[in-house]
């Protein structure tokens, strides 16, 4: 069903049913079509087709979304985790030149030369009936991680998210009875898609925005919730904090991002009455591309192996012929248009489908074994990280000899910088870096090395850029 027709489906149907809630808000169907048709109406009146978002609360997200909708506008989602410089460069780049936010942003983002639109509190008019979109209209872009400092602008379109929905809502629990959490960042791939995936499905949302613990629990009080939706670190946290009985009706537990590790699928199934486990890998130029549920008992480790969604269809571009393995190419309803041309960058393209350098292959049963992401990309708590980014940040404050590795610690990953510089002082260089990075792209700790570990070849081995390669060197914290 298109997208603009759903909510209004259940604004009719169901209009007293909580849409989304956060700590601070509740909004039903009918308040939730009622605020974005007033909004939309200020955003048809903006120049141009795009018009920026950024926010991290949750009532603001789905209400700036579904007035983009209604309006024909496409979103371009500005993650509120950006430092200045990026965000008004990328805005600019993309033409968002005017951007839905909170009250509290406006001030700052009209300094920088944006035109703002703030979300309506309350809305007293009548429910109007809505007019779609054309399918191929221009719905969202959504800026991920790319290998320079400049974020790659992904292009969707509405049948592409709508196309996705209608395949993968039943696979991953969401159904009108559900009541979702979605604990993590909201302006996010992943959050973003349960706020809209659950609007949609005429569902309950209950989002923080980010990761806190007290908002979280406060959410887990008041309502009855059945399904989770999240990375698997913070399902972890989420599983090591909550209250007695405060999962009581969890059902279903949906994670991407990166594989649920087998303890906490352990622990899913030990401490909560859930009966389902469901992983998937997608990207935000694909959306949904495989899953598979889990179950206790597993043996812990391996690649994630995955059935593809309905209507994906899958190949393998191998790097020799003799081995079955290479870079996976995706071919589906559900994918994005490309990269907005504004960039530097382009998708990878084989006819109708798609590579974004993960690579993979195919077993006789149909199933995808995901074996990693070529590019020196990591996976850093469900964000994707290019260490080429982190690299030139620090070259930009005058350290150009760096190397970045992501390392485990108490069972958690996280990030690392090594030199062979002297050594500098950490909080003027972690003030600094926080005005080029997000603060999830700074690493824990600078290391300075006397010298690096080399191959036999005389190459550094990044590989041996451990903690136990460091004996008590100089180690400043960046954060």
């Amino acid at each position: 069903m298109d997208l603009s027709l759903a909510v209004e489906h259940w604004a009719r149907s169901a209009p007293d049913r909580i849409a989304v809630a956060s700590a601070k808000e509740e909004l039903t169907f009918v308040q939730l079509m009622l605020r974005a048709q007033v909004l939309s109406a200020h955003l048809r009146r903006s120049p141009g087709l795009r018009v920026g978002i950024r926010t991290q609360d949750p009532v603001a997200m789905a209400v700036g979304f579904h007035a983009a909708v209604l309006a024909g506008k496409a979103l371009v989602v500005l993650d509120p985790a950006w430092p200045q410089e990026l965000l008004t460069a990328s805005a600019r780049r993309l033409g968002a030149t005017s951007v839905v936010t909170d009250p509290e942003q406006a001030t700052v983002l009209q300094a920088l030369g944006f035109s703002t639109h703030p979300v309506p509190v309350d809305a007293t008019d009548p429910l109007r009936p809505v007019r779609p979109a054309s399918p191929e209209r221009e719905l969202l872009v959504i800026c991920t991680s790319g290998s320079s400092g400049e974020p790659k602008a992904i292009v969707r379109s509405r049948g592409s998210w709508q196309e996705s929905l209608a395949s993968g809502a039943a696979i991953l629990g969401a159904v009108p009875a559900a009541v979702t959490l979605c604990p993590g960042p909201i302006s996010h791939g992943l959050g973003l898609y349960a706020l809209v995936e659950s609007l949609h499905t005429g569902g309950t949302l209950l989002a923080s925005g980010h990761w806190n613990t007290e908002t979280v629990h406060t959410l887990l009080g008041r309502y009855a919730c059945t399904r989770i939706v999240s990375v698997p670190t913070i399902i972890q946290r989420l599983l090591d904090t909550a209250a007695d009985g405060s999962l009581a009706s969890l059902d279903t537990v949906v994670s991407g991002g990166e594989p649920l590790p087998a303890p906490t699928v352990e622990m899913i199934f030990a401490q909560t009455p859930a009966a389902a486990c469901i992983e998937y890998y997608g990207s935000s130029e694909h959306s949904l591309i495989a899953y598979r549920r889990r179950w206790p008992g597993e043996t812990p480790g391996g690649n994630f192996i995955g059935m593809p969604f309905p209507g994906v269809k899958l190949h393998i571009h191998r790097g020799e012929q003799s081995s079955p393995e290479g870079a996976i190419f995706v071919d589906s309803p559900f994918n994005a248009s490309g990269y907005d041309s504004s960039g530097a960058v382009s998708i990878d393209r084989c006819g109708s489908s798609t590579g974004v350098g993960d690579l993979g292959r195919l077993l006789a049963d149909g199933r995808l074994e995901l074996l990693g992401r070529g590019g020196a990309m990591l996976n850093l708590n469900g964000n994707n990280v290019h260490p080429g980014e982190i690299v030139q940040a620090f070259a930009r404050l005058g350290l150009a000899d760096i190397r970045i590795r992501m390392v485990s610690r108490e069972g958690k990953k996280t990030l690392l910088a090594y030199s062979c510089t002297d050594p500098q002082s950490g909080p003027e260089l972690a003030g600094r870096l926080r005005e080029l990075l997000p603060s999830y792209k700074i690493p824990r700790e600078l290391v300075f090395l006397d010298r690096w570990p080399l191959t036999a070849s005389g190459k550094i081995a990044d590989a041996e850029l451990t903690d136990a390669f460091v004996p008590g060197l100089a180690k400043v914290p960046l954060r």
